[in-house]
């Protein structure tokens, strides 16, 4: 059975920050899905996640049209999604030149999230506190792991997920584009199925908004338009303290004629 990967998309600025200082992409023609939130005085974070985002769309584009293998391989992934690593670092590269070129911009840095379906397999490169979750069969995870000091300390057991939603820590980031030359991205491969609802969000949704009240929204509202508005919506609804990016998409069964489509490429 083929599946396709449909997305919407949606970022709002939240009701205490003024300027919006992430960005977010779709591309279903690649199937790919991305979330990046940027950091950084002078709106510098503005431009590492466009910067991050942008790059990343087109270095992967790149690689999967021409088929290259990057130096970095990892057989334990397709190489699509290898493919998508290696785009996410050389979009590291460019926010990491781009923040040590001026004085302004030192410092500058930018968590990312992209998410792409690929013969069959939902396929995620990550960096940062952005997340990634799945809807699956009523239950609701989260694929990726925060690369901040409070989920460190939750994952070694000197404190409880509670307290880390808590802490007056829980921004300080241990990972993120643009802050070294090359840091660790993490890579995830499942198998899709048809029906399989995913998000990808900003803090600025998870933090105001409980993940019980998330997964609740995912079972009520089919539509991923209409979800991402609810949920950006709550998120400002419960004091919008930061900037909220969601992109929802759903994983359904490809007509006859799509299929055949893909056959005669």
């Amino acid at each position: 059975m083929s599946l396709k990967l449909t997305f919407a998309y949606l970022s709002d600025p939240g009701k205490v920050r003024k300027n919006n200082e992430d960005n977010a992409l779709i591309d279903e023609a690649l199937s790919l899905g991305i979330v990046a939130d940027g950091m950084g005085g002078h709106n510098c974070g503005e431009v590492a996640s466009e910067l991050a985002v942008k790059v990343t769309r087109e270095k992967f584009e790149s690689m999967r049209a021409t088929g290259l293998k990057p130096s970095h391989y990892d057989e334990k992934y397709t190489p699509e999604t290898n493919q998508l690593g290696f785009a996410v670092q050389l979009a590291n590269s460019v926010v990491y030149e781009a923040g040590n070129a001026s004085p302004e911009k030192k410092g500058m840095g930018t968590t990312l999230s992209a998410l792409m379906l690929n013969r069959g397999r939902l396929c995620v490169a990550h960096i940062g506190d952005s997340r990634v979750y799945l809807l699956r069969n009523g239950e609701f995870s989260q694929l990726t792991e925060d690369h901040s000091l409070v989920m460190d300390h939750v994952r070694r057991g000197r404190m409880t997920k509670e307290q880390a939603e808590k802490s007056p820590l829980q921004n300080i980031l241990t990972r993120a584009l643009g802050t070294q030359k090359q840091p660790v991205i993490d890579l995830l491969e499942l198998e899709a199925k048809e029906g399989d609802r995913v998000l990808l969000c900003s803090d600025g949704l998870f933090k105001p908004v409980p993940e019980e009240k998330i997964k609740e929204l995912l079972l009520a509202e089919p539509d991923d338009a209409r979800l991402c508005a609810k949920l950006v919506e709550t998120a400002n609804i419960n004091g919008g303290p930061d900037n909220i990016t969601v992109v929802a998409g759903t994983l359904k069964k490809k007509t006859f004629k799509e299929s055949l489509g893909d056959l005669l490429k």
